[in-house]
């Protein structure tokens, strides 16, 4: 693939910010808890300083994303700057959140606190790492692999996949109406929550790489007639 300044940056920054995905999840499991069994709140602010770091990966990647298509297929550029926006949205929303839980956490002084249980601060989280998290997911993903197909940019089979997590993402939309146990599965913060992520991360992860191993079809040389 020719490496545009675009692809290059594009394909870095998704890449980057799977990467701290993958550092960030240790820290929701891997921890001494404290006497009370909470979370400690280093562990707590280390999670969210990840966080802050991958919402501007996403930035860079939705940025970038929707400029290469809008250049190779100038008559999809609205689904691509649609797309942009609905990232960027997921981005500002998961900045609240974190902004949430730090707050709950020097809210609670020298007392331990988890904040991402209700009653402990998370309440106007939840609703964001859920239900509207899962909203943006699957309207991303659809315009993404939507995208993928009209452009032609990237193999079909993204696109399949972006559909499927794109459905998955749908389905949890409704967990407002299920409370808030996080040992359920279908709840407003339950652990259908890390699967949905993963879906969603792994997608953009994967054009990453395409970004960069691979050269669209819109950029291959065209063969010498015979």
């Amino acid at each position: 693939m020719k490496n545009t300044a675009v692809n290059l940056s594009t394909g870095i920054s998704g890449i980057v910010m799977y990467l701290l995905v993958l550092l960030e999840i240790p820290f929701y499991f891997f921890y001494t808890p404290a006497a009370d069994g909470t979370t400690p709140v280093n562990i707590v602010l280390i999670r969210i300083l990840i966080d802050l770091f991958i919402c501007i990966g996403l930035i860079g990647f939705f940025s970038g994303f929707r400029t290469i298509v809008a250049c190779a297929k100038p008559e999809v550029e609205w689904i691509a700057a649609l797309m942009s926006a609905l990232g960027m949205a997921f981005s500002i929303v998961a900045l609240v959140a974190d902004s949430i839980q730090v707050g709950s956490v020097w809210a609670a002084g020298t007392k331990t606190i988890n904040p991402t249980w209700v009653g402990a601060g998370a309440e106007g989280a939840l609703l964001i790492y859920g239900p509207i998290n899962r909203l943006l997911n699957s309207l991303i993903l659809f315009a993404g692999s939507t995208l993928v197909l009209k452009s032609r940019l990237f193999p079909k089979w993204t696109a399949g996949f972006g559909y499927f997590s794109c459905l998955y993402n749908l389905l949890f939309i409704p967990t407002m109406f299920y409370m808030t146990t996080p040992l359920d599965f279908y709840s407003t913060n339950g652990w259908n929550i890390p699967i949905a992520a993963s879906f969603f991360f792994l997608w953009i992860f994967i054009i990453s790489i395409y970004l960069l191993r691979n050269k669209p079809a819109s950029q291959q040389s065209p063969s010498p007639a015979v």
